[in-house]
This record gives C-alpha cells, structure tokens and sequence, in this order.
C-alpha cells in the first residue's frame, strides 16, 4: 500500500478537490463554500490527503468572527471530505489532526465546526453553548488556547 502524505493544497489540487468533495457530499454546496472561502480570501488552512499522487481527502480551515467581535481569532472546520472508498480508514482522523496542529502554530485560539459529536469528541470538540445559526446540537468548539471561550457570551 501507497504510503499517503497530509500537504497543503496547491491551485494545481482544485479540480481534484472538487471531485472529492463532491463525492464525499454528493452535492455541489461544499464545492461552492470552498470557492467562495478563497475567493473572499477566507482561507486560513487548507489541506489535501494525497496517496499515490491522487487526492483521497481534503480540509479547510476559515476565518470566523464571533459576534461581538472580540479579540480571539478563530477558525470554523469545513468541509472536511475523504473519497467514500477511502473513508473509514483513518484519513479524516489525520486531516483533522493535520489541521488542529496548523491552527495551533497559525497561532488560532479556537476551531468550531458542524459535525457529529461522537466523531468530532475524540479531537477534543464539544458542543458549545454559544449561540449561532446553525443546530445546537451539532455545533462544536474546541479550545486551542485554553479557556479562551470561557467569557464569550451566549
């Protein structure tokens, strides 16, 4: 078995990616955030999974502001894709462990994302009681600097 390596994503990866995402999501909605994230030069990390010289997975880290704004720069996790015949095989694990090492030398102070707890817990992610738009339940931070959430309000 090819051995795959985690890198950063080149322009010459974006057609692959989009396969990719498409793939993983079976829709285009996460190959149009992806677009828009650099497009609006959002893109804060982003990571492909290449084994064999193909891309088998992919990772996006984005700027996201808290409302109020306060001084905590953080980032939100998504999409996070692998090909379905390579899901389940520890790809998104080492994506994610890739991506949670970035934001800490980027110097980020919190991740959030959309996700399955069970899944995303093991990274150390929790559902978080800050409000947003999106289903409570399924919106998770994890702290890279520690307590750095603890004063931001509900």
């Amino acid at each position: 078995m090819s051995r795959m390596i985690i890198r950063e994503t080149l322009p010459i990866d974006f057609d692959d990616i989009s396969h990719c995402i498409f793939s993983a999501f079976q829709n285009d909605g996460e190959i149009a955030l992806v677009r828009q994230l650099r497009a609006d030069n959002d893109v804060v990390i982003e990571l492909v999974a290449e084994e064999a010289g193909s891309i088998v997975g992919h990772v996006v880290v984005s700027h996201l502001r808290l409302n109020p704004n306060i001084s905590l720069q953080c980032g939100g996790v998504a999409p996070l894709s692998v090909l379905p015949g390579h899901q389940s095989t520890g790809i998104g694990s080492q994506l994610m462990e890739a991506v949670i090492e970035r934001s800490r030398s980027v110097e980020l102070d919190a991740l959030f994302l959309l996700g399955d707890p069970d899944y995303y817990q093991r990274f150390g992610f929790g559902v978080t009681d800050i409000s947003s738009d999106y289903p409570a339940e399924f919106f998770q931070a994890f702290e890279l600097t520690p307590e750095c959430l603890n004063n931001v309000s509900a």
